[in-house]
């Protein structure tokens, strides 16, 4: 499945689709749905390049998403896991600022405006709360976690892949919270063979955030920033929920990585095809 894709197919087809949108469509549509269309790059090349694939080896959509679903998962340690994540990510993003802040001038508005075009928040929305989260996964669980490990180990896989998810993000300040998000993505991954709870908690996860930041901000003025003044507000609020938010990612971490250490004992000790046989 996964193994069998090659990542530099994919990464020539992105800039591919980058240098014909330059040269054949850039300033010859409307500049509003120039904005829409730009925001969908990943998901475009995804399409076709998962497309392909999926057709070639004659899978569907569901054998990949959906089969050999650990049924052990609940609605409550889901949006457990998306809560603890959301606080961490919050938090950590104050503590760079903090720090930052001591060495470098900040910009005076760190939660960005929502965008005037109401079509164009509707593709921000999304892309950040559907598209995005499903492409990603693909990408870097899918794609990058699988053949990483054929080329390392499973830790090298995790790690690499997880440092690229936290890459494309493009925001210094989340680089931690998202790295770490990436490893628990992958553990989930790995341990449930699909790619179905890996994106449901992107998707809770970034829908969460999309209404922190660009629909109701204010209704968490006790972790987000309207300005540079708010940073040395509540700190100990803040520092506290880091410490508890950061103690819960751990031990997410480590229940993570006994339990599928667990799951692949079972199976190594399960009758081998060749045993049977003879």
């Amino acid at each position: 499945m996964f193994e069998e894709m090659k990542i530099r197919y994919y990464i020539g087809l992105i800039l591919l689709m980058v240098l014909g949108w330059q040269v054949a469509i850039r300033d010859v549509i409307p500049k509003e749905l120039e904005n829409i269309i730009a925001i969908f790059p990943l998901e475009l090349s995804a399409v076709l390049f998962f497309g392909y694939y999926f057709y070639k080896q004659k899978l569907s959509l569901n054998s990949v998403v959906y089969d050999h679903q650990d049924n052990k998962w609940s609605v409550p340690s889901l949006i457990g896991i998306v809560l603890i994540f959301n606080t961490f990510s919050l938090t950590t993003y104050w503590l760079y600022l903090l720090i930052q802040d001591s060495f470098f001038v900040l910009e005076p508005f760190i939660v960005k405006p929502a965008p005037g075009s109401s079509l164009l928040l509707i593709a921000l929305m999304i892309k950040s709360t559907v598209t995005g989260p499903i492409v990603e996964e693909f990408i870097c669980r899918g794609l990058l976690l699988n053949r990483l490990i054929t080329k390392t180990n499973m830790w090298g896989g995790i790690l690499i892949s997880s440092l690229v998810f936290a890459a494309l993000h493009i925001q210094t300040e989340k680089l931690i919270a998202t790295f770490l998000f990436g490893i628990v993505a992958s553990l989930i991954y790995l341990k449930t063979k699909n790619l179905f709870i890996p994106i449901l908690i992107h998707i809770l996860h970034n829908s969460l955030a999309f209404i922190q930041t660009s629909v109701f901000p204010k209704w968490m003025e006790f972790l987000f920033f309207a300005s540079s003044d708010d940073i040395h507000t509540n700190v100990v609020l803040k520092s506290t929920l880091l410490v508890i938010s950061s103690l819960l990612m751990i031990t997410v971490i480590v229940y993570l990585v006994k339990d599928l250490h667990t799951n692949q004992k079972k199976v190594e000790m399960l009758p081998q095809p060749e045993a049977l046989q003879s």
